[in-house]
């Protein structure tokens, strides 16, 4: 009583993605083949809406995508060489979740040429927490610091255990043990 009515929303397009992200996790679970999907027509929303349904699987099960199926999405698709920073960011977390040490060039030019919190923050955080990427996101970072905002560049150096010190190297991160 007094809640206004649920609307009816037209679901189609976010089932297509989501079954196609169910799709691509039952290839990673070796129980589906490829799928054939042609998603280069598709609106950034609706790829977004599939990376955020494998983001989130992967979330639930504790468990990154294999490599085999980062290679397969790769060659399927392409959003390793995507111009559009909301897919490439997703892809990219799911790269380096999955240990692919390919992707680092690319996540490195990503996170140094826009200083966007939203992404730097979790592929620096992912980066740092990845066997492959630690040292890499630090010495990024180091190299980089200069260029974010104030505010993104202290998240950030707490994120890789470095203090920010005015005082040392001229306003540089140095690392803290």
């Amino acid at each position: 009583s007094g809640m206004p009515e649920t609307p009816d929303f037209d679901r189609t397009l976010s089932k297509e993605c989501e079954g196609l992200s169910s799709a691509w996790i039952a290839v990673d679970g070796g129980k589906g083949d490829v799928p054939t999907t042609d998603i280069s027509e598709w609106s950034t929303s609706l790829k977004i809406c599939f990376l955020d349904a494998i983001l989130a699987t992967c979330s639930e099960r504790k468990r990154a995508l294999s490599l085999t199926t980062i290679g397969q999405m790769k060659e399927q698709y392409n959003m390793h060489e995507s111009s559009n920073s909301e897919v490439l960011f997703r892809f990219c977390m799911l790269a380096v979740d999955a240990g692919d040490e390919s992707i680092l060039p690319v996540v490195i030019s990503f996170i140094t040429s826009q200083g966007r919190m939203k992404f730097v923050r979790p592929l620096y955080r992912a980066l740092f927490k990845s066997t492959m990427g630690k040292d890499i996101a630090v010495s990024t970072f180091l190299a980089n610091h200069t260029f974010y905002h104030p505010i993104a560049a202290k998240m950030v150096a707490t994120d890789l255990n470095l203090n920010q010190d005015a005082k040392t190297s001229g306003g540089g991160a140095t690392k803290t043990r």
